[in-house]
């Protein structure tokens, strides 16, 4: 089992670098037609450049990474853990947190420290990044938190529920991850106000004809906002987020800078098209599904004797067997994530279509050209990685689909 769960860890793991030299492979393929508008040749070089130096990024982090979850696996780091804290703590929740949390922080720091290059070595070598080491440092320790917090909850929350209903757990947990998913959905405007700051959009041209869209469309706001984004990155976005009294639009203050009043307009259109279509309703049977699954092979993952013997323990661990269902469930993760993304990309050209009717294509297409520009976007990807990993179309096939008559 041990050899097993290791060996599909390595497979996996292997896969997403193949997944990358598919993309380093394609670095020099010739730029579509319908977008070679989007950069002149000395941008175009930039961009390649950019490009291949986080894509040696991500090997190099993936390649860690690996390093990492290999050493925890071959060293039976969990189960050291466990019997370290066993001394001091017989409580549940306090050994599960303990065997689960500091591998955890101590990869999240190590994950932290490689992303200052990121930040302040690609990103700022090509003039995206405005985030200066204290906004970088908060918003790590906000992160953190936020994240603890939820699983933290989410992991003591079912641990309780399995102390009292055993491998019904993972059916009372379906619930559990439903009602959590309403929930965040919700409360997602007030999640980003943990990280930005958030002023109300000044009453002129682009508030009226914001608000103007929206009425003909029947979006009903809570309120228009403008991210003061600029002062961690120049990339441009805007989105609508929230549901019923918090539907809310945000728009990054360098969107605003960068694109005309009509671009703007028209990419909030798209982010109304896709609840106006009721895409979220939509998706939702195929996330039940996915979840079904997942939980179905959580339970014989992590009720698996097998799995934690082969590393120490001398039964069943849910905590370190929830560690075990991570990589065991990832091949499944990646197959699941094909019809996922596909309905995605789907989905998005809906919302395209949506904006075409308000806004025509000429403004759509070069606002979309704009935020490629802007944020330097891949005109060349693979298509099997397009296929795996894009929830998104490429530039070049939305363009087709918005001049398509």
């Amino acid at each position: 089992m041990r050899i097993l769960i290791i060996t599909i860890f390595l497979v996996t793991t292997a896969f997403g670098f193949f997944l990358e030299y598919l993309t380093y492979s394609y670095r020099n393929k010739p730029v579509p037609e319908n977008v070679r508008d989007v950069f002149d040749e000395e941008t175009y070089k930039k961009n390649q450049a950019y490009s291949m130096e986080n894509l040696r990024y991500s090997i190099i982090t993936g390649v860690i990474g690996t390093v990492i979850t290999l050493l925890l696996m071959l060293f039976n780091v969990h189960h050291i853990l466990y019997e370290y804290i066993s001394n001091y703590s017989g409580n549940i929740y306090i050994t599960s947190m303990f065997i689960l949390g500091v591998p955890l922080v101590v990869t999240g720091i190590i994950s932290w420290l490689l992303s200052i290059y990121s930040t302040f070595g690609i990103e700022a070598k090509y003039g995206f990044n405005k985030t200066t080491p204290l906004t970088f440092v908060l918003d790590f320790l906000k992160m953190s938190l936020l994240i603890l917090i939820i699983m933290i909850g989410l992991f003591s929350l079912f641990l309780l529920l399995y102390e009292n209903l055993g491998d019904m757990v993972f059916v009372a947990f379906f619930f559990v991850l439903v009602a959590f998913q309403l929930f965040m959905t919700f409360i997602s405007p007030f999640l980003i106000r943990i990280m930005n700051k958030l002023t109300p959009l000044e009453d002129g041209e682009l508030k009226e004809k914001i608000e103007s869209m929206a009425s003909r469309t029947g979006y009903k706001l809570k309120g228009i906002y403008m991210v003061d984004a600029s002062r961690r990155s120049t990339k441009l976005n805007a989105f609508a987020t929230g549901f019923g009294k918090t539907k809310t639009i945000g728009l990054y203050d360098t969107l605003v800078e960068k694109l005309t009043t009509d671009e703007i307009v028209s990419i909030l259109a798209h982010e109304i098209g896709h609840a106006k279509k009721h895409h979220i309703i939509k998706s939702t049977p195929l996330a039940f599904i996915q979840m079904v699954i997942c939980l179905i092979a959580a339970y014989f993952i992590m009720t698996m004797p097998e799995a934690s013997q082969a590393f120490g323990f001398a039964d069943v661990n849910m905590a370190f067997g929830l560690f075990v269902m991570t990589i065991l469930i990832s091949p499944l993760l990646v197959v699941l994530q094909i019809p996922s993304n596909a309905l995605s990309r789907k989905f998005e050209y809906e919302a395209d279509a949506f904006e075409k009717e308000l806004s025509g294509k000429e403004v759509p297409v070069s606002a979309l050209k704009k935020l490629y520009r802007e944020s330097y976007g891949n005109l060349t990807p693979h298509p099997f990685v397009v296929m795996m990993e894009y929830s998104h179309p490429t530039l070049t096939q939305r363009v087709a689909a918005f001049e398509f008559e």
